[in-house]
C-alpha cells in the first residue's frame, strides 16, 4: 500500500499518542501537527476509508491492526536511520532526529533490511528507543496469553454489557495501554496497571478479551 508523507506522518502521531495514552482527537492531532481540526478530520476521513485506522468523535482516532503495523514500520525506519547515520557517519546527535526524518519516507524495506542486518540487527536507537518489530503484522491474542511485564493494547472485549461498564468505568477499554504486572499461580486474578492505578481482572474472562502485544 502507497501512502503520502502526510498519511504516514498521520500514522505515526497516532501510534505515539495511543503509547502515551492520550487520545488521538482531531483537536489533539492538530495541535501535535500544528494544522487546524478540519484538515485532521479530513486526513481521518481518508485514513478510515482505508482502513488504517478507526475514529469516533469522543474516543478519537484508533490504529487498526494494518495502521498499526505501517506505523511501526515507519518508527522502525526512523530509528534505524539514527542509529545508522550515529554509528556509521558519527553524525552529531543533534541532527540525527532531523535527517531520519526526511530519509524515513524514501527508503525501501529492501535497503531498510541492509540496513538492519549491516548494523547487526539492533533492538535500540542512539537514544535508547526500543526498534519496533515490523517482520510481520502484529496479531490480536487473548489476554490470558500475554506474558507477565509486557504491555499491550486492548483490540477487542467481548463480556457482558454489565462487565464491559464496569471495566470502562475503570479505563480499560478498546484502544487504551496496559501492562500485565502480574497474575496468580492459578491465574485466577491478573493484576494489570496502565502506570498510573492497577486493576485486577478476573481469570474466568481473559479469553474474552483480545489484544496486541507491544513487542
Amino acid at each position: 500500500m502507497e501512502l503520502s508523507k502526510s498519511q504516514e506522518d498521520y500514522l505515526k502521531i497516532i501510534w505515539y499518542m495511543e503509547r502515551d495514552q492520550i487520545k488521538a482527537t482531531a483537536k489533539a492531532v492538530a495541535d501535535w501537527y500544528q494544522v487546524k481540526p478540519p484538515t485532521v478530520l479530513s486526513m481521518f476521513k481518508q485514513l478510515s476509508q482505508m482502513e488504517l485506522i478507526e475514529y469516533d468523535k469522543t474516543k478519537g482516532a484508533l490504529l487498526l491492526e494494518k495502521g498499526d503495523f505501517l506505523a511501526r514500520k515507519l518508527i522502525r525506519k526512523h530509528r534505524l536511520v539514527e542509529t545508522f547515520l550515529e554509528k556509521v557517519l558519527k553524525m552529531d546527535d543533534q541532527i540525527l532526529h532531523e535527517e531520519a526524518e526526511k530519509l524515513e519516507h524514501a527508503i525501501s524495506d529492501k535497503l531498510m533490511y541492509l540496513i538492519d542486518a549491516f548494523l547487526g540487527f539492533p533492538d535500540k536507537d542512539p537514544h535508547g528507543s526500543p526498534i519496533p518489530n515490523w517482520g510481520e503484522h502484529l496479531k490480536a491474542i487473548q489476554l490470558k496469553n500475554v506474558i507477565i511485564g509486557h504491555s499491550f493494547r486492548v483490540q477487542d472485549i467481548q463480556l457482558t454489557a454489565e462487565l464491559e461498564q464496569y471495566y470502562t468505568a475503570r479505563q480499560f477499554a478498546k484502544g487504551t495501554t496496559w501492562t500485565l504486572q502480574d497474575k496468580t499461580p492459578d491465574n485466577s486474578v491478573y493484576t494489570l496497571t496502565n502506570g498510573k492505578a492497577f486493576l485486577a481482572v478476573s481469570g474466568t474472562i481473559v479469553s474474552s478479551i483480545k489484544v496486541i502485544p507491544h513487542y
